[in-house]
């Protein structure tokens, strides 16, 4: 029931929205990231970066996106390819700081992919029943498990009692009904009537002896109808009775001695415990009043503990007050290819305005059917999480919230809810932490001894990028070589460049030896598992056939107004710009004294790299002032390595990169491309040791020999990703490509409503050439960490 252990606070919440619940394959998958403290919902998270995955039905990741889950990048898209085949998909997402705490606390959503065969298409078929799939209809003549869910667990005599019901067809799904409750006399004793996803309630009074059993209403004129027993009342036992109005009314109930000695009722909400009521010894009613006006949304346990503090019952209650987001349009009907104006208004449930983040989809009603949408950000970051099963049409909840659903919500408490209580679940203080939070892009490695990559090397790493902006940072490795730098954002690739000098243990300082390999990766994704087959349940109506003739009917439009393109799926052309072979991407410098190119220097070739600066005039004058070509002993460092006389580092650099003479000295002249010699202006920008002069190496553009340079290493790093933009066609201003039919599936996506001050947001977009119903779907989270959902419909003629 209550987690003690308040490392789970600590963790991320994540929700994903998705323009449409289906797609067909080839179709664009556009999705919106909200990322948040997972203790309050608010922006004040540590991690930044959230990895957003699609895996194809057998578990495989088929494509993914590295997304900045804050502010107007936020969002994203995946093009699936016309090739997938169809099936059952899973979109998932989660930052690195969640694999903290299990997969289970991953953002998690089956999406399903229709593949189009145009030798067999789907057919529209006769419709049994408006608002319900002829499935669902025909299922009523097959098999049914009408469950029943005593209020607290318990069903005592002598005492009214609250029962949940839920009618669960032979696919697992809920599906509404009416029926009749009858005693053992066939005495009929009450209706229940559930709501249109088979959950319901009622009370019943039990007398001693009585048994109670149910009927579903279209059943009731069979011959021998099916009887479906309620449990069979306890003769004495402890329960809670509540009662939610403004304020939460609680009766303590207990006639079976589990409270002989006294006991304690908690109210814990997201594993805090917000109130504790003391019941005295023997008192068999106990009345408690709480408030709810200071409560967050969300789920409130009720846990009653004896006075050995172990727990008896528990009572599960959803609280909520909607935040009001109204969604006006200037008009309900619409002409083809006309102006729209969507104003948008946030309040809180007291009327003042609020800020937040939102995203808006709106769709055809005609061709997608958003009940098939599993979850919604209000269900995902503040009911689903702590309820049993699946949640059918949890956006049904939050839609024109009135007493209904609240009524609704607590009967999903009564039957979903419902629970065998736990009282300290794991209560551990530390969490042991194998993954850090990210603000940024990550970027990881290890250290090892340069001849011998299985020998771990402490070091000191230096990173460095100059592509977009001076990027600089140093880190320490831990004892086996790893090292992470974090929390860079940017967005497009960027070039790092790694060097790395030992550190010495037994002085407790970095050393000037650079005999260390660096090796970059990236972190293996969590593991992955097949998504379990199980029949899906397909669109109502007919929504589904006409959504493949839309499809197909779009690229017919798309053929004929592109005669001379083949349509294929989208492809990536790079094309190579002419290479300068004196402006590599490492060369930093403006400025030379000298530059020797060895192609045009006949007796090159015959020399290692540094023969040929020690004999070529201009580079060994630099060397000799070094000190590197004296004829004074040399030093060795504390590892064994020479220094030279009076210097620590050697004033060459190959692309880039300070290196040393012992690689120098393995490189053929046939590798290199041009030398520079630099006077110490210019040296400075690569090393501190220029007052003599720098000799700069770059070796041939595009290939011409390999080497690994002792502690250097080099990366490009994509960054974060950006999503393409949606296309909005604006009909105001005549352009030559509106002479092309315009019928979008998903009319418009817009990822990031910006609110003014007074809580309201405007968005402007222009109807299609279709004349359908546009169902308008919002999703967001205020600032306070408080999300909201809220949908409307218009007609375009």
């Amino acid at each position: 029931m209550i987690n003690t252990n308040n490392r789970l606070k600590t963790n991320d919440a994540l929700y994903v929205h998705t323009d449409k619940p289906y797609y067909m394959a080839g179709e664009n998958l556009w999705f919106k990231v909200y990322l948040r403290k997972a203790s309050s919902l608010t922006n004040d998270q540590w991690s930044k970066s959230v990895h957003v995955e699609l895996l194809s039905p057998a578990g495989e990741i088929i494509d993914e996106r590295k997304i900045f889950g804050q502010g107007e990048h936020s969002n994203g898209d995946f093009k699936l390819r016309t090739d997938l085949e169809e099936g059952r998909y899973r979109l998932r997402a989660y930052t690195n700081w969640m694999r903290n705490f299990g997969d289970s606390t991953f953002f998690s959503q089956e999406i399903q992919v229709y593949q189009i065969n145009p030798d067999s298409l789907r057919t529209e078929k006769i419709v049994l029943e408006e608002g319900a799939t002829n499935e669902q209809v025909l299922n009523r003549k097959k098999k049914y498990d009408l469950q029943f869910f005593p209020e607290s667990g318990q069903f005592i005599e002598q005492l009214s009692t609250k029962m949940g019901v839920k009618l669960v067809n032979q696919n697992g799904y809920g599906e509404a009904f009416s029926a009749k409750i009858y005693n053992q006399n066939d005495y009929l004793v009450t209706k229940v009537e559930s709501n249109t996803l088979g959950m319901g309630s009622f009370y019943i009074h039990a007398e001693k002896g009585d048994r109670f059993y149910a009927v579903l209403d279209w059943d009731e004129h069979d011959k021998s109808p099916k009887k479906y027993e309620l449990p069979v009342a306890k003769e004495k036992g402890t329960t809670l009775f509540v009662v939610k109005r403004d304020d939460l009314f609680i009766k303590v109930i207990s006639n079976d001695g589990a409270l002989q000695e006294g006991g304690y009722l908690l109210a814990s909400s997201d594993n805090k415990v917000l109130y504790s009521w003391q019941c005295p010894p023997g008192k068999a009613l106990v009345p408690i009043k709480m408030s709810l006006s200071d409560m967050n949304n969300g789920i409130i346990k009720l846990t009653l503990l004896n006075h050995k503090l172990q727990p008896v019952v528990e009572r599960v209650i959803f609280h909520y007050k909607p935040q009001n987001v109204q969604l006006q349009l200037n008009q309900n009907t619409f002409r083809k290819r006309e102006k729209v104006e969507l104003s948008i208004d946030l309040k809180d449930e007291n009327g003042a305005p609020l800020n937040g983040d939102a995203s808006i989809a709106i769709v055809d009603q005609k061709l997608v059917d958003l009940t098939q949408k599993k979850n919604n950000i209000i269900s995902q970051l503040i009911m689903t999480n702590e309820l049993n099963g699946n949640i059918e049409n949890p956006s049904w909840y939050f839609q024109n919230y009135n007493n209904e659903k609240e009524y609704a919500l607590d009967d999903l408490m009564l039957t979903q809810g419902f629970r065998q209580i736990s009282w300290i679940e794991e209560a551990k203080d530390s969490l042991d932490l194998q993954f850090i939070p990210e603000p940024g892009i990550s970027l990881r490695g290890r250290t090892s001894n340069f001849w011998n990559e299985k020998k771990y090397q402490k070091a000191e790493i230096s990173m460095t990028s100059i592509d977009k902006g001076f990027i600089h940072d140093s880190v320490l490795t831990d004892d086996e070589g790893g090292f992470t730098f974090t929390g860079m954002v940017f967005f497009d690739s960027t070039n790092f460049i790694f060097q790395a000098k030992k550190y010495s243990e037994r002085r407790k300082k970095v050393t000037n030896n650079n005999a260390v390999k660096i090796s970059i990766f990236e972190l293996e994704p969590p593991l992955t598992s097949p998504i379990e087959e199980k029949k899906a349940i397909l669109p109502k109506g007919n929504s589904l056939a006409q959504f493949e003739k839309e499809i197909l009917n779009i690229e017919k439009i798309d053929r004929a107004f592109s005669t001379k393109t083949i349509i294929l799926d989208e492809i990536e052309i790079k094309d190579e710009a002419e290479i300068d072979e004196f402006s590599p991407t490492s060369k930093l410098h403006s400025n030379y004294t000298a530059r020797l190119i060895p192609d045009s220097l006949g007796y090159a070739s015959g020399f290692n790299v540094w023969e040929f600066l020690t004999q070529e005039m201009k580079t060994a004058q630099i060397l000799r002032r070094s000190g590197y070509l004296s004829s004074a002993g040399g030093s060795f460092s504390e590892d064994g390595e020479a220094i030279p006389s009076g210097e620590s580092d050697i004033p060459v650099i190959l692309d880039g990169f300070q290196v040393d003479k012992s690689l120098l000295q393995t490189m053929s002249m046939t590798e290199v491309g041009f030398i520079d010699v630099l006077d110490m202006s210019e040296g400075s920008i690569y090393t501190s040791n220029s007052i003599n002069g720098v000799i700069a190496i770059y070796t041939r553009q595009g290939g011409g020999g390999s080497y690994v340079v002792a502690g250097l290493d080099n990366i490009t790093s994509p960054g974060f990703y950006t999503s393409r933009t949606f296309y909005q066609p604006k009909y105001d201003i005549q352009k030559d490509e509106h002479a092309k039919p315009d019928h979008r599936i998903t009319l418009l996506w817009e990822p990031n409503i910006i609110f003014d001050e007074n809580g309201k947001a405007t968005v402007s977009f222009y109807t299609d050439d279709k004349a359908t119903d546009y169902q308008v779907e919002i999703e967001g989270i205020t600032t306070s960490g408080k999300p909201f959902y809220n949908t409307t419909t218009f007609k375009n003629n």
